[in-house]
């Protein structure tokens, strides 16, 4: 009981009556008002009976018209229950916490206010007070912007890691790369292994001296030190204890303060060991067990090969109905996804994620992303595709919503088979929903803080929820 009174002695005045007893009414009216950012004087009915406002702007916006009407009349649609509770606990004398509340504005963005409420007499009549919070508002939209472009900069950085990653592995010059200040091994690609027969565990951080079997270790020091110390791009021969003859060439770059060297080798002798043919089989077996669907066209969009994915995909009756089919043809608006794909695959080199609708046997239809790239072989251009099928998102009905673009990419690739005014409307509500889903993803799925985070009260983000899942 004494710990009760101690709490409830900190919470409240101890002798309100000495402070307050025969204060005038225009003195309370003005340190009312001035406790607050807006201050509301509301009747049993929920009618603002009177206001006093320390927001010239939001008096200016349209808050001086606010005398006589219904609090619930002033706020946004979804803050509308919360009104309602505010004035149920306040005239029932319980304690309540503070709600966040949008004001809309005849002309301009919603105002973000946090109420709290305090019966003011046995009549019914509450005083409510407000802080305005549209700069904390502001500032959670910024800090969701900051959030969205380090992931947007941080998926650019590893899309790029992971292309010059592949470039490394797959090209068929050998290259080492060696660290300048120990001389020890950081990197090799298969190439290299296969020109100097080793495995990856023998030269795991390996001195770049014992990847040579050979005498003339001297020259490759010779051509380390220019490399390290002025930078020159020379070239050497050595031979190896075996006989073979090979040509090491060092470029210098840096990275993060730190010095590296790229050794390009070749061998003389062109006695570089290829891949076999039972891993080549292998390779194109994995790529015909793939669940994704995969096709290889030539220049004019005939197609060259493709996996037993296809079939299922498109319900074709064999391997055979596809080869030699134009691509186009599978295509819902052939006339436009087909060459708009093409378009960027010939432009970028490579295109991710492209949303589009193919059409296979018995008329049905299949919601796709395709990625796409080109190779150059034989002085013929070859293109290559990889299909998967994706679920349509929730709450979007029609085709031209489901290909919704995600980038910019795909956004200007809608222009002249979209008009301009449904193009804007579904973008406007996919970055809406994309929003959402980032800060809900960035929060853990908890809605309160993604709210928050989107300058959101929680209801208005639950009715945005609820109407992507309608």
């Amino acid at each position: 009981m004494d710990e009760l009174v101690r709490q409830s002695s900190t919470m409240s005045f101890s002798h309100a009556a000495d402070h307050f007893d025969g204060l005038a009414p225009e003195r309370t009216a003005e340190i009312f008002g001035h406790a607050a950012d807006i201050t509301l004087v509301v009747d049993s009915d929920g009618v603002i009976q009177d206001a006093a406002f320390a927001m010239t702007d939001l008096f200016s916006a349209g808050g001086s018209d606010w005398r006589g009407k219904k609090w619930e009349d002033t706020v946004t649609i979804e803050c509308q229950s919360k009104v309602v509770e505010i004035l149920r606990e306040a005239q029932a004398g319980r304690t309540i916490r503070s709600r966040e509340i949008n004001h809309f504005m005849p002309q301009g963005d919603d105002v973000p206010i946090r109420y709290s409420a305090v019966r003011l007499d046995q009549n019914g009549s509450v005083i409510v007070f407000g802080r305005d919070i549209s700069r904390v508002a502001t500032l959670q939209q910024k800090l969701m912007n900051s959030q969205l472009s380090i992931e947007r900069e941080f998926a650019r950085l590893r899309s790029d890691e992971m292309r010059y990653r592949m470039m490394f592995q797959l090209g068929s010059v050998p290259q080492v790369v060696i660290d300048t200040s120990s001389l020890r091994v950081c990197d090799i690609n298969p190439a290299a292994l296969r020109l100097l027969g080793m495995e990856p565990r023998q030269v795991e951080n390996a001195k770049v001296a014992q990847l040579f079997d050979s005498n003339d270790k001297e020259a490759l020091e010779k051509l380390l030190v220019a490399a390290i110390n002025h930078g020159a791009e020379e070239e050497v021969n050595i031979a190896l204890r075996g006989g073979e003859v090979i040509t090491i060439g060092a470029t210098l770059f840096r990275q993060e303060r730190r010095g590296y060297l790229v050794l390009n080798l070749s061998s003389n002798s062109g006695n570089v060991v290829p891949l076999t043919y039972a891993v080549e089989r292998r390779i194109l077996d994995l790529i015909e067990q793939m669940p994704d669907a995969f096709v290889v066209t030539n220049a004019d969009r005939r197609v060259l090969a493709t996996n037993n994915a296809l079939i299922d995909l498109l319900n074709l009756v064999s391997l055979k109905d596809a080869e030699g089919q134009l691509f186009d043809s599978w295509f819902e608006r052939a006339g436009v996804d087909c060459n708009v794909l093409l378009a960027n695959v010939k432009e970028h080199g490579v295109v991710r994620r492209f949303a589009t609708v193919l059409r296979g046997g018995y008329g049905r239809s299949e919601s796709v992303e395709i990625a796409a790239t080109k190779i150059e072989s034989g002085g013929e251009t070859l293109y290559g595709f990889l299909i998967r099928a994706v679920s349509a998102p929730l709450g979007i009905s029609d085709l031209e919503t489901e290909l919704v673009p995600r980038s910019n990419e795909q956004i200007t690739s809608l222009v002249g088979h979209m008009p301009l005014k449904d193009i804007v409307r579904e973008t406007t509500s996919m970055i809406e929903q994309l929003c959402i889903e980032s800060a809900l993803e960035l929060t853990g799925g908890n809605r309160v803080s993604a709210a928050k985070m989107l300058g959101l009260s929680r209801q208005s983000l639950y009715a945005k929820l609820t109407k992507e899942q309608d």
